[in-house]
């Protein structure tokens, strides 16, 4: 006959104060929400991008002829710049094919049509200020003051927009008064 196996010790837990359990629960379940924001904001920030060069006229000079693709350079935020070539994937604006590219900071800009700088790259911006047929576009709340002519911030979670209309002018960029009458805020933006 088999002798009878002893009852398994229990484990000691270790108590916590129930505010502090619920404190717990809660930062667990705000990290999924937290997470989905975070990537719908990469796409809302893709999306807005590849809408802008439907909304912008170039300089002939910028366009090296009619089957010239739209090329748009993405410094600082790999995110973005994933999310933005999943975007542009078969898709065309203005009727060209439509191109993204990584940029490294100090890469010259040739051949893109747009730069997108990240949030922690947006003080490169200055670098690219001015030059002709280069949509700069930030993501920060100084981004037009930095030389963004388009800049994305968020405000009340929603990805908005402001636009320095003078700056693109000064590139020889012409923006659509139907964006300018979507953007969140119209500025003079950067000398």
């Amino acid at each position: 006959m088999r002798a009878a196996a002893e009852p398994a010790t229990p484990r000691p837990r270790i108590a916590l104060p129930a505010r502090l359990r619920l404190l717990a629960a809660a930062g667990l379940a705000l990290l999924v929400p937290q997470a989905t924001l975070a990537q719908q904001a990469y796409e809302v920030k893709g999306a807005f991008l590849f809408k802008f060069l439907s909304y912008v006229e170039w300089p002939d000079d910028a366009l090296a002829g009619p089957h010239t693709p739209l090329v748009i350079g993405v410094l600082g935020d790999e995110d973005v710049r994933g999310a933005l070539q999943d975007i542009v994937q078969g898709r065309q604006a203005q009727g060209r094919s439509v191109e993204v590219r990584r940029v490294k900071a100090g890469d010259a800009p040739e051949g893109l049509h747009m730069l997108f700088a990240g949030r922690d790259s947006v003080p490169e911006l200055a670098r690219y200020a001015g030059r002709r047929g280069l949509l700069l576009v930030g993501d920060s709340d100084d981004g037009l003051a930095r030389g963004a002519m388009i800049n994305l911030v968020l405000a009340e979670n929603r990805v908005r927009f402001e636009i320095a209309p003078e700056a693109a002018e000064r590139a020889g960029l012409r923006i659509s008064s139907r964006m300018l009458a979507l953007a969140q805020v119209v500025r003079p933006g950067a000398s």
